[in-house]
């Protein structure tokens, strides 16, 4: 059993005002990566690829989320899944938004080195 096996990782800041916080990874066949994400209102992130399946789960807030052509609000329970490779991003936070967002497999650009 693992709890809160990376507890001691520090969050890390995606830009002025984003910042991920590792949860939890797995490495191997089944492989995952879990973050807690932060944002002020008012951020935005460039749209980006990669070739994990993710989903995001909006604890808290609200932004415009864009996956591929579509285009939506997500709020507090909300839940969307992102294929790998399709592009995507929150073009915009109405409020300070709070989100996990879950990959399969592990992204290894995540774990922090030893």
């Amino acid at each position: 059993m693992k709890i809160n096996a990376c507890i001691d990782f520090p969050a890390v800041a995606m830009g002025p005002t984003v910042s991920r916080k590792l949860l939890a990874y797995e490495q191997g066949e089944n492989g995952y990566t879990i973050n807690l994400m932060s944002a002020k209102a008012g951020a935005g992130a460039p749209p980006h690829a990669h070739p994990h399946l993710q989903a995001v789960y909006i604890i808290s807030g609200e932004g415009t989320f864009r996956v591929g052509d579509e285009t939506k609000v997500i709020k507090a329970g909300d839940m969307v899944q992102i294929d790998g490779n399709v592009p995507h991003t929150f073009d915009d936070f109405a409020q300070d938004t709070t989100w996990l967002e879950f990959f399969t497999p592990v992204r290894e650009d995540y774990i922090p080195k030893a």
